[in-house]
């Protein structure tokens, strides 16, 4: 939920708070959600403008489990579940600040937007790296607290939280993603964070960048030296709760309090207004501190001096009778987190996975620690107070003025709001809330979090994509899948709920709250919707029913042979049926795509499903040709002598007798790098938008973003039914650029295919022909206004007999080339010797005249 302010107080006193760490042979509890999204930041940059580059972003992640495994590091990561009731406010406040980035959007901006299968990307890429994963019910801080004490193990997360949980936490701003290695005789703790490492670790909070480089360990290295008197490692800070509480001021039972008078998601700063003003008096003044960090050093200067039964006393008496109960609540429950032993995940993997926890350690670090520091204690000390006087000093100089009251002026808002919240009661074990069944779906991450908040607070929180802002938003597309889940969820058979009455006797329809932007306004809609049947087939948790999916399509997409659309299906491979049936239901509601959008998401996902796993991922185009510029070359020079020769490539007689489908998995290398050449400057963002962005087109954008709710609801369904069909993993299927770069190139061509086939994938047959065959299959179910009128067929026609004309002609002209003699004197010799010699009179000078 985050600590205001906490987080730059620790930066800007690192080499007080934090403690130089080798990470290695450890086990690691990692926040799922925290890292993805600084992963993402990092990865994409401005290009999450374009609805996400999930390619490029899956490889990311791979490389830094990878790098994790190359240190003997065993990590186990937690995903984030639902919201809770009391925190709808700042989930509400959040939104209208996502509608704001997207209404006037620029492709060169730093401002990151996280595309919809963020989450359920980087949940694959952990699959396909071995790492243990499990979704939790709510947020996953205290279960990541539970873990981490359970393994007595470090925390990676950035997340000011940590900083008062009782655990070993790593500030993901401090890791080094970069092997490195050392003896095992220099193998001790580092003891004090150097000054120049301090400002490094203020620096890159400051940044935008979170994570580093991620550099692998060199094989060189590793063959030259013995294993066994070396290991290899991660750079990184450390912190502990005795950092911050051995500085005199706070003890364990104060640091909920602590957190709850800075203000964090559940409890706004403002209700402590009155508090601030009588309580603890002024906040001082200095112009190298900003406004909080002011505020907790007085609350510092305050809490040392009080109990923490006298401290919480004296906050309630200022607060107004109905934030008291709230107030109580939230400490109680920070203070049972702090020290809750509860832990779901431990249990979940040590079920499902076979040697689940290789590293326990055992809890002598701590000690050690403490040791460490009653060494630089005094050193330590007196650098803290040459600080705090200097502070003190630049305080008094000036008294607080205007300022605190403008800012507690414009937080009033955020009081009358607080008002109107009820106190929570927090219960001891918050998954006896739901059913069994449903947490044996949620716990694996096969279910997105939103499934949580359908059915504990019956809200689904529509987190907008990069969209037309003056379009409706892109998921009322699939809003019907997404009432279907919902009836569903509340249709369990043998566990029907009674119907509610209302006041008047009449029974009540079953309806959930859509959360979701306003049409051209920057603010959030609250939408009730009712659904007023439950589903059309029974809905049995344990069994995998794939008719579901069927009802959906009889419903939603009333002008296709539904029938023939199934059956057809069976011909696709597993991985892309799925995919599929959402291209089809997209094509049949939307009315923002055509024939180009599909041509471009079915040649994006050739390329990725196919170059990307024959050969090396790589986007630059210089260091493409670095890698692989010779393999260019040489396989350029044999097609080039085979076309000089008159020698066709074709196709293997063997390769014939596959469909094709199965022939993409026998595409030469030799093809895939030739492709990637050609196709390669698509991947990034064109260079006129840098100059003028308003070529960018956010109505392009739309139509993907539309599809891409389509896959995300019909994905979630597909989960709740026990996946009849593959889930389609994304980062083999969508790059955002490429597909809009793709769409801007094939836009005004008046034949695709043709454009297709002699420029995009001239160098491979093999995935031409799976282009063709994927895209006729589409054509056959596609809406009949939205195919090609005959004039443009005819005109298409006419302009390919054009072109076959002038290739035949520039074939003629090329073969009597070849064919002729290649003296360019040849002709006028063969005349001077068909001709007779003239007579030359030479007495005669006007003979040279005669015509």
């Amino acid at each position: 939920m985050g600590v205001r302010g906490l987080t730059s107080y620790i930066a800007q006193r690192a080499e007080i708070y934090l403690k130089p760490y080798e990470l290695h042979n450890t086990a690691l509890v990692i926040d799922g959600d925290n890292l993805a999204c600084n992963l993402y930041k990092d990865v994409t940059g401005s290009y999450s403008a374009f609805g996400g580059d999930y390619d490029d972003f899956y490889r990311a992640v791979v490389q830094f489990f990878q790098v994790l495994a190359e240190c003997s590091i065993r990590p186990y990561v937690l995903m984030d579940g639902g919201y809770e009731e009391r925190k709808l406010r700042t989930v509400g406040e959040r939104l209208r600040g996502k509608i704001a980035v997207i209404k006037r959007i620029n492709p060169c901006a730093s401002i990151t937007l996280f595309p919809l299968h963020l989450k359920e990307v980087f949940v694959d890429a952990v699959r396909d790296c071995g790492v243990p994963v499990m979704r939790c019910v709510f947020e996953a801080d205290d279960e990541l607290a539970a873990l981490a004490r359970k393994l007595n193990c470090p925390v990676l997360s950035y997340d000011s939280d940590f900083y008062i949980h009782n655990v070993k936490y790593i500030p993901l701003i401090t890791l080094t993603v970069k092997v490195l290695s050392k003896q095992k005789k220099q193998s001790k703790q580092p003891g004090k964070l150097r000054q120049h490492q301090a400002k490094h670790v203020e620096k890159r909070t400051k940044s935008n960048k979170i994570v580093a480089g991620i550099k692998k360990g060199e094989k060189e290295q590793q063959s030259k030296s013995n294993p066994g008197q070396r290991y290899k490692y991660l750079d990184c800070c450390i912190y502990r709760v005795e950092h911050l509480c051995g500085r005199g001021a706070l003890s364990p039972e104060k640091l909920p309090l602590f957190a709850a008078l800075l203000g964090n998601d559940y409890i706004a700063r403002s209700a402590f207004r009155n508090f601030f003003t009588a309580g603890m008096g002024k906040a001082g003044r200095s112009r190298k501190l900003q406004q909080q960090q002011r505020r907790i050093r007085v609350i510092l200067e305050w809490l040392k001096d009080q109990t923490a039964e006298s401290a919480l006393d004296k906050v309630l008496s200022r607060l107004k009778k109905s934030q008291r109960d709230s107030l109580t609540a939230q400490v109680q429950a920070a203070i049972s987190g702090y020290s809750n032993e509860l832990c779901h995940s431990y249990d979940f993997f040590e079920q499902h996975y076979e040697n689940a926890f290789p590293y326990i350690q055992a809890e002598s670090e701590p000690e050690e620690e403490e040791e460490d520091e009653e060494q630089h204690e005094g050193g330590e000390d007196q650098e803290e107070e040459d600080q705090e006087e200097q502070l003190e000093q630049e305080e008094n100089e000036e008294q607080q003025d205007d300022v605190e009251q403008q800012e507690e002026k414009s937080l009033s808002d955020e009081e009358s709001a607080d008002e109107s919240e009820a106190p929570e009661i927090e219960s001891e074990d918050k998954t006896l809330l739901f059913p069994q069944w449903f947490l044996d779906k949620l716990y694996p991450a096969h279910l997105s979090r939103y499934f949580v908040d359908l059915l504990h607070l019956r809200k689904y929180i529509n987190n907008p994509q990069i969209e037309h802002f003056a379009h409706h938003d892109a998921n009322a597309l699939a809003l019907p899948i997404l009432n279907y889940c919902f009836a569903l969820l509340h249709h369990v058979k043998g566990m029907e709920v009674e119907q509610q009455l209302d006041e008047e006797g009449n029974p009540q329809t079953l309806e959930y709250t859509y959360l979701t932007r306003a049409l051209r306004v920057t603010n959030v809609r609250y939408i009730h919707i009712p659904i007023d049947r439950p589903p059309a087939l029974e809905f049995e948790p344990a069994s995998t029913d794939a008719r579901h999916v069927r009802a959906i399509f009889k419903e939603q997409v009333k002008h296709a042979n539904i029938e023939k659309l199934f059956e057809e299906l069976e011909k696709l491979p597993k991985d892309l049926q799925l995919y599929f049936l959402a291209i089809v239901y997209w094509l049949h509601n939307s009315e923002h795509c055509d024939l180009v959008h599909l041509h471009a998401l079915i040649l994006s996902l050739v390329v990725l499903r196919t170059v990307d796993v024959t050969i090396p991922a790589e986007r630059e185009l210089k260091e493409f040709h670095r890698r692989f510029g010779k393999i260019l070359k040489q396989e350029r020079a044999v097609r080039l002598k085979q076309t000089a020769e008159g020698v066709k490539r074709g196709i293997k007689p063997e390769l014939l007798e596959l469909p094709v489908p199965q022939r993409m998995a026998h595409v030469p290398k030799s093809d895939c790098y030739l492709v990637q050449e050609q196709l390669l400057p698509h991947f990034h963002m064109q260079e006129i938008f840098k100059k003028k962005y308003d070529l960018y087109s956010t109505t392009v954008i739309h139509s993907f973003a539309e599809f891409q709710s389509v896959v995300y609801q019909l994905n979630g369904l597909n989960s709740l039914l026990n996946h009849p069909y593959c889930s389609p993993h994304m980062n083999q299927l969508f790059c955002g650029a490429f597909i809009y770069n793709l769409y801007d190139l094939l836009r005004n061509r008046a034949d695709v295919r043709y454009h297709v086939q002699h420029f995009l994938l001239a160098d491979s047959l093999l995935m031409f022909d799976f282009y063709c065959y994927l895209f006729d299959w589409c054509v056959q179910f596609v809406p009949h206004w939205k195919q090609q009128p005959e004039q443009q067929q005819t005109a298409a026609k006419v302009v390919e007999k054009k072109r076959m004309k002038k290739q035949r002609q520039a074939a003629r002209k090329a073969a009597a080339v070849a064919d002729s003699v290649t003296d360019p004197h040849a002709e006028q010799m063969q005349q001077s010797e068909q001709e007779e010699d003239p007579f030359i009179d030479l007495n005669n000078k006007f003979c040279g005249l005669k015509v």
